[in-house]
C-alpha cells in the first residue's frame, strides 16, 4: 500500500514556522511504516512539492491531510483538485478541523473519511478495513461504499503507552533536521487547563487525561535525533511542558549530561527552582502565554492566572538568563482600551525576550466560539483565521485600528526595545495614527531600521574596524539628526581611542538635545580635562550637580577636580578596553 501525507501548509505557515515539522503526520507515517509495512511519502509545501504530481495521482492508494481550521481550506482544494484529475483511491482527513468540524468535511463530495483527535490507531484500523481486514475503527467518520452516508465508529480510549509509538520519521524531510541540525518534538499530550480561545477543542484531539511519555523515551528520541542527525539543540512542542515539577526535575537531570540548547512552551506558574533546573539542563527560551496585562481580561479568558504571576516569572527568566518569548492577545471580547494599555504597561515593565502579539480569532469547537457565535462576524469556514488583520467581532469592529495599533506597540523583536519605546508620539500624532491606518507601522518600521543601522555600526566597532564605524554612525548623526544614541557612541568611540576634541563636539551636539543627560555631561567633563580646559569641565560637573547632587561619578569626579588632580583621564582608557585594548572600545552599553 502506498500513502501520501499532506501537510496543507499556508503563506502563514511559510513566514512564521518555515522549520517546524509536523508531528502528528510523522508519527502516521512512522506507525503506518512499521505496523502494515506501507510505502509513505510526505508532501509539504514550505519544503519541496506541496503535492503529488497529478499524472502520478493514481500512484496512492490513500491520500490523507492532517489541517487546523485556517489550512482546511487549502487542503480541500487539493483534494478537489485530485479528484478533478481522477484519483481513484481514498481522500481523508484528520487534525484539530477534522476533530472540531467534521459536518463542514462531510458536507465535501470529496471526502472518504474523518479522523477524530489523535489518528495512530483509528488509522491503522482504518486502512485495514479498506483492505477487507477486520479492524476495530475508532472516533472516526467513514463515508460508505454508496457515497450517500455516513457511518460514525464511537470511541473513548486514547493511546495510554506513548512509548509504545515509534519516533516520528523526520527523515520524509530528507537532510532537513541534518541542515537545521535541530528537531521538535513532543513528550506529553492533553491539556488540563480550560482557557476559553483552546478548550474543549484540546479534549477533543487527545482526550481529558494528559498523558506523558517516560524520561527515558524521551532521551532514547533526542539521542536518536543527535545519532542521525547531528543535532546541537530540540524545542518541545507541548502545551504545558514543565508539569509536574518530579517529572520535569527528572527530565533535566537526564537531559544535562547531553550538552544541548533547547526550548519549551509554559505557563508562567511554575516556581525558581524548576526553572534553574531547566537552564542548567540547557533550556535556553521558554514560550510562554502571558496573553495581556489587564486582570479583567485573564479572568474573561479564564486563564486561571494572574499578571502578577506572569510578571514574576519573566522576571525570573531574565534574571537566569532564559529567553522569553511572550505570546499576547489584543481585540477578546470585552477589552477596552484601557485592558490594552495595561498589556503594553505589562511588556515595557517585564522585558521579555520578544513579543509576539496576535488579534484574538475565534476558532470553531471552543468555548469563545460558541459563547460569542452571535458577534462573530464571518463564520465562513473559508475565511476563519486566513483574514489575520479584519475585525473578528461586531463589538469590536469600530476599534480595528486602535487594535492593530496596539500590536504593533506591544512588538518587540528579539533582544530590542518594545515598539512603543521607539517611537515618540504626540498627541496630534496618536490622534492621526488612530485615523490612517499603517501610519504607526510605518513610524515603528522607520525606528526599526534606525535601531539595525545602529547595531551594525557598533558591530563594526567590536570587530575593531573603529573608523569605519565613525564613518557609519556620522551618516546616522547626519541622517537622523535628533537621534540621541548614534551621537553618544559616536562621541564614546572618539574619547575612547584618544580624539578628545572630536568627542567633544559630539558629546555638546547630544547635550543639546538632552540637557539632563548626567552620563553624556560627565564624559563631557573628562574630554574637556584631556585637552587642558579645567574650568570647562568644573562647570559641566557642577550643571550635573545642579541637575542630580547625588550622581556619584560627578562627584567622584569634582573631589579629583578639588584636589588638582587628574587622574580620572586615565581611568577611562582602563574601562573601555576589552579584548583589543588598542583598537575596540566595549559597546555592550547602548549610550
Amino acid at each position: 500500500m502506498r500513502i501520501a501525507l499532506v501537510y496543507p501548509a499556508t503563506e502563514i505557515d511559510r513566514k512564521v514556522l518555515p522549520d517546524c515539522l509536523p508531528m502528528g503526520i510523522l508519527y502516521l507515517a512512522a506507525v503506518a511504516e512499521k505496523v502494515l509495512g506501507a510505502t509513505v511519502d510526505v508532501y509539504d509545501a514550505r519544503h519541496g512539492r506541496k503535492f503529488p504530481r497529478m499524472k502520478h495521482i493514481n500512484d496512492y492508494d490513500v491520500i490523507g491531510f492532517s489541517a487546523m481550521t485556517m489550512q482546511a481550506r487549502t487542503a480541500l482544494n487539493l483534494a478537489k483538485r485530485a479528484r478533478k484529475a481522477g484519483f481513484s483511491g481514498k481522500l481523508v482527513f484528520g487534525g484539530p478541523h477534522a476533530s472540531v468540524a467534521p459536518e463542514h468535511l462531510m458536507s465535501q463530495s470529496c471526502v472518504d473519511a474523518i479522523f477524530i483527535g489523535e489518528a495512530e490507531h483509528s488509522f491503522i484500523q482504518y486502512l485495514n478495513y479498506i483492505k477487507g481486514k477486520p479492524h476495530q475503527i475508532e472516533r472516526a467518520w467513514i463515508r460508505e461504499t454508496n457515497g450517500s452516508k455516513w457511518k460514525h465508529y464511537h470511541g473513548e480510549a486514547f493511546i495510554e503507552d506513548l512509548d509504545s509509538l515509534p519516533f516520528p520519521a523526520r527523515e520524509k524531510y530528507g537532510d532537513l533536521p541534518a541542515r537545521l541540525r535541530s528537531i521538535n518534538m513532543t513528550t506529553s499530550r492533553g491539556c488540563p487547563f480550560e482557557c476559553n480561545y483552546c478548550q474543549p477543542t484540546k479534549r477533543l484531539l487527545f482526550g481529558r487525561k494528559v498523558r506523558r511519555r517516560s524520561t527515558e523515551n524521551i532521551v532514547a528520541e533526542i539521542e536518536d535525533a543527535i545519532h542521525r542527525f547531528n543535532i546541537t539543540r530540540f524545542a518541545i512542542d507541548d502545551d504545558t511542558f514543565p508539569y509536574p515539577k518530579s517529572i520535569v526535575l527528572e527530565f533535566c537531570e537526564a537531559a544535562r549530561p547531553l550538552g544541548l540548547k533547547w526550548s519549551c512552551q509554559s505557563r508562567s506558574d511554575i516556581d525558581r527552582e524548576t526553572l534553574t533546573a531547566m537552564r542548567d539542563a540547557g533550556c535556553d527560551l521558554v514560550i510562554v502565554g502571558a496573553e495581556s496585562g489587564s486582570q479583567r481580561m485573564l479572568d474573561l479568558m479564564n486563564k486561571r492566572n494572574t499578571v502578577e504571576k506572569n510578571a514574576v516569572f519573566i522576571k525570573t527568566c531574565n534574571e537566569l538568563g532564559i529567553n522569553t518569548w511572550c505570546n499576547m492577545m489584543v481585540g477578546y471580547p470585552g477589552e477596552t482600551e484601557e485592558d490594552m494599555k495595561l498589556s503594553l504597561e505589562f511588556v515595557r515593565e517585564t522585558q521579555p525576550t520578544l513579543t509576539n502579539v496576535s488579534q484574538v480569532t475565534p476558532f470553531p469547537g471552543t468555548h469563545l466560539w460558541d459563547k460569542c457565535k452571535q458577534d462573530i462576524i464571518n463564520t465562513n469556514w473559508n475565511h476563519i483565521a486566513r483574514h489575520v488583520h479584519r475585525p473578528k467581532f461586531k463589538s469590536l469592529a469600530r476599534n480595528q485600528i486602535l487594535i492593530k495599533n496596539y500590536i504593533t506597540l506591544m512588538n518587540k523583536r528579539w533582544k530590542q526595545p518594545v515598539s512603543a519605546d521607539l517611537v515618540s508620539l504626540s498627541a496630534l500624532t496618536w490622534r492621526l495614527c488612530c485615523r490612517v491606518p499603517y501610519l504607526l507601522r510605518v513610524l515603528v518600521h522607520r525606528e526599526h531600521s534606525k535601531q539595525a543601522a545602529l547595531e551594525r555600526a557598533l558591530e563594526t566597532a567590536r570587530s575593531g574596524e573603529i573608523d569605519h564605524s565613525i564613518r557609519q554612525l556620522k551618516k546616522l548623526a547626519r541622517r537622523y539628526s535628533t537621534r540621541a544614541s548614534a551621537l553618544g557612541h559616536l562621541a564614546w568611540l572618539y574619547l575612547s581611542t584618544g580624539r578628545p576634541s572630536k568627542a567633544i563636539e559630539f558629546y555638546e551636539r547630544l547635550i543639546r538635545i538632552q540637557p539632563e543627560n548626567l552620563e553624556a555631561r560627565h564624559l563631557l567633563a573628562k574630554a574637556l580635562l584631556q585637552i587642558g580646559r579645567k574650568e570647562d569641565a568644573q562647570a559641566q560637573v557642577q550643571e550635573s550637580l545642579r541637575i542630580d547632587p547625588n550622581y556619584v561619578p560627578s562627584l567622584e569626579l569634582l573631589s579629583e577636580l578639588d584636589n588638582g588632580t587628574q587622574s580620572a583621564i586615565g581611568y577611562l582608557h582602563k574601562r573601555v578596553f576589552s579584548k583589543k585594548p588598542n583598537k575596540s572600545p566595549n559597546l555592550t552599553d547602548t549610550r
